[in-house]
């Protein structure tokens, strides 16, 4: 243990330290600076201050490491500890640049950043003593350490971290330099001191290179779990090493430019973080692989996936469908960006007609306007990914899912997750057939089911509603407001509203504690319990104070009168001055003409006629494809199944079971409008005579997984399972 107990100082003499590809961005914040300088301040002469492990592994470089004196280095990958060195790093150039100000400190300054910052080699060039990852080092070293100058904004939560450490402690030591005054150079040399010779890590090798990326993440760097994104990058690069390929191949560069695509974007969309990077890997997955929500499990899903024993001798297969992965990953990235940032200048830059795409951000922001769910993620981006109209059907999708919010989530109160697993499968077979009429129809009938057009209308009936309560009135008003502009620009912005309290934004035209024998006259105590809080009785505002409890002919005034409504820029207002005096009958047909256009604006259209598709029979089953000319092709897999021994079970789909396990499904048949997908466990195959997965994959060619056969494909599915058989009985299985 003695040995392997290091200074800092001893760690940097002669060794230069690299970070591989597979490990995060920089991740400490300032809790974990707090604790540095603490242990730094707490430090007395003298004594040393154990503060972590240093994991090591040598880099297998065949050109020797020279600065210009002629001085060796080796170099090493950092497996784990980069948090806190690249942290010590960062705190010696801020003490570097104190430095500056005092000539006694040039040489020991220049020896400082030789040592721990950056140095030159035998031809002049700079390098520096700690590389970060590909997503990191240039900013680090660049703008950072200072080898340019000039300011560079943050790309990633990465830079960003690196730059607030920087500021951090150089703020740190500007406080301290004014508090101490004079004794500020001796205590500045002091801190340069204990961070360098009193503070120790123990420094453990490791060998096995392939091995180094599992070590990593099964280790914790001081509070700071690997994220799934981070997890799933550290894996996919791990990965890349094995295979076991006759070519090169550039995996590791994919992977390292496909992440470092996705921190910019969700960083410059605003959406940075760890809750954002797991919603992004979970809602890619359940598009592009499994649908059943309950089946993801993070980065493990991945791994499972992706795993080396479910591509033995396939290994060219396996870099392929990493490839596929990473390709459809990143398309995903931007299509989930837009969706929470439609206001950004580079949203929906692939629509080409812009009507259409101001079209698309408006509607973006209506859905945001009353909260995009998880719900509505997969089959948003699979619509964007897969529809050729030019955004037509994204645009529509939008249209339906914000009629969806309303009438489903904030009308009728269902629960969070209504439709879920519905629209997951509607954005998985989206993305698999691109059939984005058929889906379109499917959303139509799914609002209808959870919020049919009686129960949409109930609620209107209602005279005991309490509509000034309902969470979503500002909305509805707002779209009313809309309405009434027909076109014209509207004064009040979504986000000057949003920002104001309900009391300040909605005025009840009838007050809610009327004192004005105005009010007191022309109402009876009942009939202002049943209207005060009606829809036909709210309107919005730009000045609810300044009306209050006067009377309707002062709050309506005239041209001119200023903080009336008939002076008012909201057209919602000018609309009531139209009004000539506010009675019950006055709201009754205000009331009438707020139903009217509010069935019209969420109004349902077009929708499809139920098929028999959810029917319990296979007969029933081929009946329904048989509608798009398929049911003699559904027949033959059925048929084809059969002779297999397998069990039948219908539910959304036809499930067929294991003969030898009852509980084990070997696939699951869809039939669709334009294909029949089939989802294959081809592990599950593998009991006939003792097969391997592999010789199960070779016979049928199906994927494991889902597999999606267009009409005019149908017949190979028939033909892998034919051809299983005929194996089976050229061996003699029965």
């Amino acid at each position: 243990m003695p040995d392997m107990l290091k200074r800092i100082n001893q760690i940097f003499s002669d060794q230069v330290f690299s970070v591989p590809d597979y490990q995060r961005g920089y991740a400490w914040e300032q809790k974990q600076w707090d604790d540095l300088l603490e242990d730094l301040e707490l430090l007395s002469e003298r004594r040393t201050h154990f503060t972590g492990t240093l994991v090591l592994r040598a880099r297998n470089t065949d050109e020797q490491i020279l600065d210009s004196n002629m001085h060796a280095y080796d170099a090493f990958d950092i497996i784990d500890g980069q948090q806190r060195l690249t942290t010590v790093v960062i705190l010696l150039k801020a003490v570097y640049d104190e430095m500056q100000a005092f000539p006694q400190f040039e040489a020991l300054s220049d020896r400082l950043s030789e040592t721990y910052l950056h140095h030159t080699d035998l031809n002049g060039q700079p390098f520096t003593k700690l590389t970060l990852n590909a997503d990191c080092h240039n900013y680090f070293a660049d703008h950072i350490l200072g080898l340019r100058t000039g300011i560079a904004e943050p790309t990633i939560r990465s830079h960003q971290r690196l730059q607030d450490a920087r500021e951090y402690f150089a703020e740190y030591l500007k406080k301290k330099r004014i508090g101490l005054g004079d004794s500020y150079p001796e205590w500045l040399q002091k801190l340069y001191g204990k961070a360098t010779l009193q503070l120790t890590l123990i420094v453990y090798p490791v060998e096995d290179e392939l091995d180094a990326g599992t070590i990593f993440e099964t280790m914790n760097d001081r509070g700071k779990p690997l994220t799934e994104m981070e997890k799933v990058k550290n894996y996919l690069l791990y990965l890349s090493a094995k295979l076991d390929l006759p070519v090169s191949h550039d995996l590791n560069q994919r992977i390292n430019h496909t992440w470092k695509f996705i921190y910019e974007h969700l960083m410059s969309a605003g959406l940075a973080g760890r809750n954002n990077e797991d919603q992004l890997l979970r809602v890619h997955w359940l598009m592009v692989y499994d649908p059943n929500a309950a089946n993801w499990d993070n980065a493990r899903s991945i791994k499972a996936r992706f795993g080396l024993r479910n591509f033995q001798n396939r290994h060219p297969e396996l870099l392929q469908d990493i490839k596929d992965y990473l390709s459809t990953l990143q398309d995903a990235t931007t299509a989930y960006c837009d969706i929470f940032s439609p206001g950004d200048l580079s949203a929906f830059a692939d629509i080409a007609d812009q009507e259409r795409r101001a079209a698309i951000v408006l509607w973006s922001k209506k859905l945001a306007r009353l909260g995009v769910s998880a719900s509505y993620l997969p089959l948003l981006v699979a619509m964007r990914l897969k529809e050729e109209d030019g955004g037509a059907a994204y645009l529509e999708t939008l249209q339906l899912l914000e009629k969806y919010a309303l009438r489903v989530f904030s009308w009728r109160r269902a629960r969070s997750n209504a439709g879920q697993s519905s629209l997951f499968n509607l954005g998985h077979q989206v993305f698999i057939s691109g059939n984005a009429d058929w889906a379109l129809g499917e959303i139509k009938r799914l609002i209808v089911w959870y919020c049919s057009d009686e129960v949409f209308n109930q609620r209107f009936a209602r005279e005991t509603e309490n509509w000034y309560h309902w969470q979503d009135i500002n909305y509805f008003l707002y779209e009313y407001e809309h309405h009434l502009a027909g076109g014209r620009p509207v004064q009040l912005t979504w986000e000057t509203l949003s920002a104001r309290s309900k009391t300040s934004s909605i005025e009840h035209i009838l007050p809610q504690t009327p004192q004005d024998p105005y009010w007191l006259e022309r109402f009876s105590p009942e009939q202002r319990q049943r209207w005060t809080h009606d829809l036909a009785n709210l309107t919005l505002t730009y000045d609810n104070s300044g009306l209050g409890n006067k009377q309707f002919p002062k709050k309506k005034g005239a041209a001119g009168s200023k903080g009336t409504y008939a002076d008012s820029p909201l057209f919602i207002e000018r609309d009531l001055a139209s009004v000539s005096d506010w009675t019950v009958e006055a709201l009754q047909a205000r009331r009438e003409k707020l139903v009217a256009w509010a069935q019209e604006r969420w109004k349902v259209s077009d929708i499809p006629e139920q098929r028999s598709g959810n029917n319990k029979t296979i007969e029933d089953m081929i009946e329904y494809a048989e509608q798009f000319g398929m049911g003699e092709q559904l027949r033959a897999i059925h048929e084809a199944a059969g002779r297999l021994k397998m069990w039948t079970t219908i539910r959304k789909g036809i499930q067929y079971r294991s003969p030898f396990n009852f509980r084990c499904s070997m696939m699951v048949v869809y039939p669709y409008e334009n294909g029949i997908g089939i989802n294959v466990w081809l592990d599950n195959f593998m009991p006939y005579k003792n097969l391997t997965i592999q010789e199960v994959a070779d016979i049928l060619k199906f994927k494991r997984g889902w597999n999606w056969f267009p009409r005019e494909r149908i017949s190979e599915a028939v033909d892998a399972l034919n051809r299983f058989y005929e194996y089976l009985q050229g061996v003699g299985q029965e």
